[in-house]
């Protein structure tokens, strides 16, 4: 089956080439919707497609996306931002899936590799709904972080598209102004919105607000995996606020959806940390490392909460116990997922010469 890109953009002529030239290959038709560019963006899609045209931006991702699409004229579509790039392997798989996309396929989610540490591995990852048959007729919803809710057959394939970007100060103002704007104006946010907005106040540090809007987004009928983060993030919003029994309530509520993910895990051990419930806090690490990382939640994963961090905590709390020995067993566990880690690498110093010291 043929497919068209459909993209949203604006002053992205730093990063819109590379996104295209990754992906072009694997396409049947690029349209670009530029929502008001000042710099080149226009002119460097004018190199991959004739298929460029102009929007007036509304303060609504949604609408642009959901107008990208009304171009399309493939029978599937797939959606990128220009600071996604499609890796030569994940070009082909992508290639390769295009022959077996049919009528009988509703959707495709594909794992987004959001972010990264500093050893280059993804430390962020979640499903999104990466292409749909256009004939389905599946909208964008949400003025900001807009999603669709797909349903049907959908596929859950393992292409990888990875992210480039950062969600920096400049993105969190421009998202925070949006919602603003919407409330000033009346209208009324959704759940998803509400959890969204709740996110993007989180990160903007302004904690009190961020738990209140968690809060109001738990009393909605938000997504079950939404609701699942929310509690994990109001928790700690609410162990920042030093509230720490609203914590942990929000915390164990969060076991309540399906089995424990290592993100509710890590952050129990860290709430009870904060208290210096030594004890409590190495049982809560522990539990996080029986847990697999899941593959098709849907849900934000990160995945080193289901080995690096809890192994780096416990080796902590290990050494905090007088536990030497296992202390320095859990940092060379760590170091096995990241052998060039610098924070590992000074445990493993500093326990080499205290285990050294104690025997002479």
């Amino acid at each position: 089956m043929e497919l068209s890109l459909c993209m949203i953009v604006r002053d992205e002529e730093s990063r819109l080439g590379r996104c295209l030239e990754s992906v072009k290959d694997t396409v049947d038709e690029i349209v670009i919707l530029d929502t008001g560019s000042a710099d080149g963006t226009k002119a460097i899609a004018r190199r991959y497609t004739d298929r460029v045209y102009d929007y007036a931006w509304k303060d609504d991702f949604a609408d642009a996306r959901n107008t990208s699409f009304s171009y399309a004229s493939k029978p599937f579509i797939l959606w990128l931002d220009a600071d996604d790039v499609l890796d030569p392997g994940e070009a082909e798989k992508l290639f390769a899936l295009k022959a077996r996309l049919d009528d009988g396929v509703d959707a495709v989610m594909l794992p987004y590799a959001y972010a990264y540490g500093p050893d280059g591995r993804p430390s962020l990852v979640f499903e999104r709904e990466r292409i749909v048959r256009r004939a389905a007729g599946f909208a964008f919803s949400g003025v900001v972080h807009e999603a669709m809710a797909v349903g049907g057959n959908v596929l859950h394939e393992d292409i990888i598209v990875r992210h480039t970007g950062e969600h920096g100060a400049q993105s969190n103002r421009r998202n925070l102004s949006i919602y603003e704007t919407w409330r000033s104006r009346g209208r009324d946010l959704s759940a998803r919105d509400w959890y969204y907005y709740a996110r993007e106040l989180k990160s903007a540090g302004e904690t009190e607000k961020a738990e209140a809007a968690f809060a109001a987004f738990l009393e909605m009928d938000g997504w079950a995996v939404n609701r699942l983060d929310a509690f994990i993030l109001r928790g700690e919003c609410l162990m920042q606020l030093g509230r720490m029994p609203e914590a942990k309530r929000s915390l164990f509520a969060a076991l309540e959806h399906g089995a424990p993910r290592a993100e509710v895990l890590c952050a129990l051990g860290a709430c009870f940390l904060q208290e210096e419930d030594l004890h409590a806090a190495a049982h809560w690490y522990r539990a996080a490392l029986l847990c697999e990382l899941p593959q098709t939640s849907g849900a934000f994963t990160f995945p080193d909460a289901y080995g690096y961090i809890p192994l780096m905590q416990l080796c902590v709390i290990l050494s905090r116990l007088g536990e030497d020995v296992e202390a320095s067993k859990m940092n060379e566990q760590a170091l096995l997922l990241r052998p060039n880690d610098p924070a590992a690498l000074q445990n493993r110093a500093f326990f080499s010469a205290r285990l050294a010291a104690k025997k002479g």
